[in-house]
């Protein structure tokens, strides 16, 4: 998926724009590099391989950071069950309980968060 994604990029203009591309696990090895080069990209910031084998038999735990934005938001979004089943003959409706979800959620979120910064 590389050299299409490139391709995509490239027809937009903004090839030259990118200063470091940041890979998956996924994209090692000599040919992605060579891909890169040929793009004229030499930064490039690749996620370790994770060890093949487990320490006495058990898997090893690492932590996962921070989750994508995105992948949050659908995760969070997956909650309300209105919006997993769509049963609404109208988008009006539809789009009223995607707001109300997401208003929750960043009120929510808003009290969680509200003595992060300003503990007194």
């Amino acid at each position: 998926m590389l050299e299409p994604t490139l391709a995509a990029v490239s027809r937009t203009g903004l090839i030259a724009d990118i200063e470091t591309i940041h890979l998956d696990r996924g994209y090692t090895g000599d040919p992605v590099a060579k891909t890169c080069r040929r793009w004229g990209i030499d930064d490039i910031v690749r996620t370790p391989k994770r060890p093949s084998g487990h320490a006495r038999g058990r898997p090893r735990t690492e932590p996962l950071g921070k989750r994508w934005i995105v992948e949050s938001a659908n995760s969070w979004l997956s909650n309300y069950g209105q919006l997993r089943r769509n049963t609404d003959r109208r988008t009006d409706c539809r789009h009223a309980a995607l707001r109300l979800a997401v208003t929750i959620l960043i009120t929510a979120k808003l009290i969680d968060w509200r003595n992060r910064y300003n503990p007194t």
